[in-house]
């Protein structure tokens, strides 16, 4: 099982490589964790066989084990800088390996100490499955900045847009 996953995930860097390179980033973010946590959602947490495990496997290699690839596209998206770029690089792997040392004991406080094949995650891996899912769920809200390029979320431009001219048109009526 382990074996598929770490060949799936060259798939994966490959692929979701490919398509930052392609097209905008904000895709691959979002397709990456939100395909993750799909799988995780249906595939892990209702598996009851060795053989959905490795369908499981496959998938979540190739969606999970691309998304570091996104690193660089990340670091190029927010500066033009070479060094600034290679700083942001380094927090996201420092980030990403602190991640992997807590990752380890929080998923070791998720597991309960029954096994029951008719509960979700098998009654056992049912906390580790929600947590994994909820995460790369809320990861994936990311890539739904795409929609919204060129949009401006600050308070000045809302006030701008939406609030200032709703005061000009009640002090032009009265």
């Amino acid at each position: 099982m382990l074996s598929l996953l770490n060949i799936s995930q060259i798939a994966g860097q490959i692929g979701i490589g490919h398509l930052a390179d392609r097209y905008d980033a904000h895709i691959p973010l979002f397709l990456s964790p939100f395909f993750t946590a799909l799988w995780v959602f249906l595939i892990w947490g209702f598996s009851k066989s060795l053989g959905v495990l490795l369908v499981f496997s496959i998938l979540y290699g190739v969606f999970a084990g691309g998304y570091s690839v996104l690193y660089c596209r990340f670091a190029t998206s927010l500066t033009s800088q070479r060094a600034t770029g290679l700083w942001l690089y380094a927090i996201f792997e420092f980030q990403r390996g602190a991640g992997n040392i807590i990752g380890g004991s929080i998923s070791g406080l998720t597991l309960r100490g029954i096994v029951d094949p008719t509960l979700y995650g098998m009654g056992k891996y049912e906390g580790i499955i929600l947590l994994v899912g909820v995460s790369m769920l809320v990861s994936s809200f990311g890539g739904i900045g795409w929609f919204f390029r060129g949009q401006c979320f600050k308070f000045e431009c809302i006030f701008e847009r939406y609030i200032w001219p709703h005061i000009q048109r009640r002090n032009t009526r009265g």
